[in-house]
């Protein structure tokens, strides 16, 4: 599997080499709807699970994958390790693409003590843009992801949706069907969680790892910060994404090429209301930002549940 970083004003190629446990082999240049559905119900199984760790919940029922998996895999990650590694394995286990971002620095070009908590938000400056080889390898990727991402990632504005340094996410509507089960959630003090399950009354659950490494169940609501947008708070999906410039190998599988990422335009479901509102807001502060439903403003937390109820 060959790595290649962008870095601003080039490449550089990192070379490694297959791990004799496994590989990754992808089959489908994108993720369909059906893709997107049945990650969601594997991230719902993870929450209705009783299992306390990311660890045991990957070797428990919860996991219909985990007799498939080869001895050394380790998967014991904090929040953003939890969420990026569910993601990768989801894509592995299925053959589908899977990119992500390797290096971020804050926006303002200053540096800072650490970037998950960068005063002005974070642009992606590397980008994993592998020329799929037959022989890639699953557990070195996923480990290695461990080690790379962490809520910095996700303190990026989703008008950052161009190239390499396009976001990973993208802000959805605020509606059912578009926050599911596998949407994310992240609170710009520093936590990130997928969510699991819509209520009927739109309340919303969620799963998550946490730094001591133990996975809880939670509800949506006022502990996740709303805040600039330029953080990238509250609600994300994943970015669409598409192999292309591929082969196909005599087995079926697609490998070189170079992954492309949706950006905002081409996204049906995209949507900046939770930022600046369902009204009109022409100077886009987000702090003046009106939500209304069935012609009450609320605010947003009663909002958001009143979008998501049926």
């Amino acid at each position: 599997m060959r790595i290649v970083f962008a870095v601003l004003v080039g490449f550089a190629v990192a070379a490694g080499s297959a791990h004799a446990s496994g590989t990754w082999k992808i089959t489908k240049d994108h993720w369909d709807a059906s893709d997107e559905e049945g990650f969601g119900k594997f991230v719902a199984s993870f929450a209705a699970s009783d299992c306390k760790t990311p660890e045991a919940c990957w070797k428990s029922a919860a996991n219909p994958y985990r007799d498939t998996d080869p001895p050394d895999l380790k998967m014991d990650g904090d929040c953003a390790d939890f969420v990026y590694q569910m993601r990768a394995y989801y894509a592995w286990k299925n053959g589908l693409p899977f990119s992500y971002e390797l290096y971020t620095i804050p926006r303002t070009w200053k540096k800072s003590d650490d970037d998950r908590f960068s005063d002005a938000g974070n642009m992606v400056m590397a980008r994993l843009q592998v020329e799929w080889q037959a022989d890639a390898d699953p557990v070195r990727l996923l480990r290695d992801l461990r080690g790379i991402v962490s809520t910095a990632m996700f303190r990026i504005e989703d008008t950052f949706d161009t190239g390499y340094q396009a976001s990973d996410f993208y802000s959805p509507k605020i509606a059912r069907g578009s926050i599911k089960p596998g949407s994310i959630i992240y609170d710009p003090w520093g936590h990130v969680v997928y969510v699991s399950k819509v209520d009927d009354d739109g309340t919303i659950h969620y799963v998550d790892s946490n730094p001591d490494r133990q996975v809880t169940r939670g509800t949506f609501g006022s502990q996740f910060l709303r805040d600039d947008p330029k953080f990238g708070s509250g609600f994300r999906n994943f970015r669409p994404i598409k192999l292309v410039d591929y082969q196909t190998a005599p087995d079926g599988s697609l490998i070189n090429g170079h992954f492309v990422l949706a950006t905002n335009r081409e996204i049906p479901d995209y949507s900046e209301e939770q930022y600046y509102g369902n009204e009109p807001n022409k100077d886009r502060n987000w702090k003046a930002a009106v939500f209304k439903a069935d012609g009450k403003k609320l605010d947003f937390y009663s909002w958001v549940k009143a979008s998501l109820k049926k």
